[in-house]
């Protein structure tokens, strides 16, 4: 693991939208096949459409000094997510992958679950993205029995991967 100095993990406050906005966009650029939302989809969405996605979960955003490399969203899940909280949109930009961001990202994950009382982190991944699947196994995530159908395309199943938050992971 060789982790930048300048790396800032922070979570997102309402003027954070336009770096939000650029994130994700970034995200569904480099790894159109990772996410069920897709560019074309949201690159022409107002500003009301990113202000609200910071009033609806909670968002964390990753800096190398002023660089924006790496955002997540999380929230509480709904019930047949079978977790309290729900992790989306996690993506790191490449050249910044491999260099222990996502272990930050993560302890950003269970601060919060500290902070709202979440025991059960649960997070979704496409089956083929074995990448992610391995980076969410060494953060302690257990992939589950069976898939589930995705929200948001139809058709398609997804890998539900879950861990729960105990006094190691704080």
């Amino acid at each position: 693991m060789n982790i930048k100095v300048n790396i800032k993990v922070k979570s997102a406050t309402a003027n954070d939208y336009l770096k939000v906005r650029e994130l994700r966009l970034a995200a569904l650029l480099d790894s159109p096949q990772a996410f069920g939302a897709k560019y074309d989809e949201l690159k022409d969405n107002p500003d009301s459409y990113w202000q609200q996605l910071l009033t609806v979960a909670n968002w964390c955003l990753v800096f190398d000094g002023e660089l924006g490399i790496g955002l997540l969203a999380i929230d509480r899940a709904d019930k047949d997510r079978k977790a309290d909280c729900w992790v989306s949109s996690w993506w790191i930009e490449k050249s910044y992958r491999g260099q222990g961001i996502s272990k930050l990202m993560a302890g950003w994950i269970y601060e919060l679950c500290q902070k709202n009382d979440w025991q059960r982190v649960g997070l979704g991944v496409w089956p083929n993205n074995k990448s992610a699947i391995s980076v969410y196994l060494k953060l302690g995530f257990v992939a589950a029995d069976a898939l589930m159908p995705s929200r948001s395309i139809p058709g398609l199943m997804y890998l539900p991967m879950y861990k729960e938050i105990g006094v190691e992971s704080r």
